[in-house]
């Protein structure tokens, strides 16, 4: 669905040479924030579905939504662009190199002919995120947004989450969560982190892969805590379910002082906590 959830009294379309923009990309359509210089949201647009027979039309009918913005073709004072996607690795940096990073990848994710191997790196884990996308994205992001910072979706989960105190003792779990996949991340003070995607089907499917992570790293669901961002809230059947089970669980919600504006729920301004963190990191 093609909507802009809302855009601001405030914003002037004059002056976004101020601003900061911030767009999450995939397949499947694009959603964007757009962020004054005291970190004040004015203008969400929400993820769009685009139609398209096969993934290389998809990439044309993306190009085609972007460049038929209007709020895409104004000038940014900074431009993140977000590609989301589950085909990614983690490499060490001490092991990384160019060849390296093809031949990991692909034990781990086919690469197609119309696909390249992008990378970011997370210096506080001391490795690099490995990720497909599109093989004419880049040059078409340069044209589009000049100067722009391109990222897979988790590098700004891992900033957050790094950024914190780790508990030793009993670990927290960060899952954040997108249509059909999740990304969780268990931080680590010897940094032997956890870290992987999982698709689900629905609601149940992603209960069971969060439980089976508690079962697999041995953890206390009295005491390690579960932090949940991204398309949930506490009214879904994901989160009662996991209630039952885990003790302690936080969903991330976009801080209220962000908005100049509050006609919309926490809930539906959930799904763009990635947008927004992203540009706070800025």
């Amino acid at each position: 669905m093609d909507e802009l959830l809302f855009v601001d009294s405030t914003f002037e379309k004059d002056n976004t040479s101020r601003y900061k923009l911030s767009i999450q990309l995939c397949l499947d359509g694009f959603s964007f924030s757009i962020l004054s210089s005291e970190n004040k949201c004015l203008a969400l647009f929400q993820s769009k579905k685009l139609n398209s027979e096969t993934d290389n039309s998809s990439i044309d009918v993306l190009k085609d939504g972007i460049r038929n913005c209007d709020y895409l073709n104004l000038t940014y004072k900074h431009v993140s662009v977000i590609w989301l996607t589950k085909k990614a690795c983690l490499i060490p940096s001490e092991l990384f190199s160019d060849v390296l990073a093809i031949d990991s990848f692909q034990l781990c994710h086919p690469l197609l002919k119309a696909e390249i191997l992008n990378w970011n790196e997370v210096e506080e884990m001391n490795a690099y995120i490995i990720y497909a996308l599109p093989s004419t994205l880049p040059d078409f992001i340069g044209s589009q947004f000049p100067g722009a910072e391109m990222s897979h979706q988790t590098l700004s989960f891992y900033h957050k989450i790094l950024n914190q105190s780790i508990d030793s003792k009993h670990p927290k779990v960060f899952v954040q969560i997108y249509d059909h996949f999740f990304d969780a991340f268990i931080p680590d003070n010897g940094q032997k982190h956890f870290a992987n995607s999982f698709s689900f089907k629905d609601e149940t499917d992603m209960v069971y892969f969060i439980l089976n992570i508690y079962k697999q790293q041995k953890l206390n669901t009295e005491y390690s805590q579960l932090y949940l961002s991204g398309k949930i809230d506490e009214t879904s059947k994901a989160y009662q379910i996991l209630k039952r089970y885990i003790k302690d669980i936080v969903i991330d919600n976009i801080p209220n002082e962000m908005f100049l504006k509050s006609t919309v729920s926490n809930s539906e301004f959930n799904q763009f906590t990635k947008l927004l963190n992203t540009s706070l990191c800025e």
